[in-house]
């Protein structure tokens, strides 16, 4: 009985937003933020490109965020850290189904956010990208966030707990 009760309301204080997140550091980035309990993240890193897989271990189907962390943008690109967020974020609006980009700032770098659904392996997907462009070093931190969308609105209040834990080192 007690487990029972113990996992009806984990599950009920997940769905509401009132996970339990931990601190999860990423000094190769010199950065950090929160993670909910019982989620896990793996790393790839090749030339100056970090990639953060976070997510539960064993559903691929359920949400999941993935933090895409891009050094020496202009040398790369062409084009200003900020021009090449703007074209990222409007991408996926080319096939005309997104929300109009939202401009904000995180962390006291300004920042674009989109919102699109897509047809995903596990059904309809709702998909919210944010960039983070920082012009004076020429990084740009890029989320990309997913949940199937019968749940996303269950679980926004994560996701927006995850980005508001999110710690950058301007100077990076």
């Amino acid at each position: 009985m007690r487990t029972a009760l113990l996992i009806f309301f984990t599950s009920v204080s997940l769905i509401a937003g009132d996970a339990a997140l931990h601190d999860h550091p990423l000094p190769d980035v010199k950065a950090s933020l929160q993670i909910p309990e019982g989620w896990a993240a793996t790393t790839e890193n090749e030339d100056g490109v970090f990639v953060y897989h976070f997510g539960k271990p064993g559903t691929p189907e359920a949400a999941s965020i993935t933090l895409s962390v891009t050094t020496k943008v202009p040398e790369r690109t062409e084009q200003s850290t900020a021009a090449y967020a703007a074209a990222l974020v409007d991408m996926p609006q080319d096939d005309g189904t997104s929300a109009p980009v939202q401009k904000g700032e995180l962390n006291g770098l300004p920042s674009l956010r989109s919102e699109y659904n897509f047809d995903g392996d596990a059904g309809k997907m709702r998909a919210v990208n944010i960039a983070i462009p920082n012009d004076k070093t020429g990084t740009l931190y890029f989320f990309s966030w997913q949940a199937p969308v019968d749940e996303a609105l269950e679980i926004e209040a994560i996701r927006e707990k995850i980005l508001a834990s999110v710690k950058f080192d301007p100077s990076f």
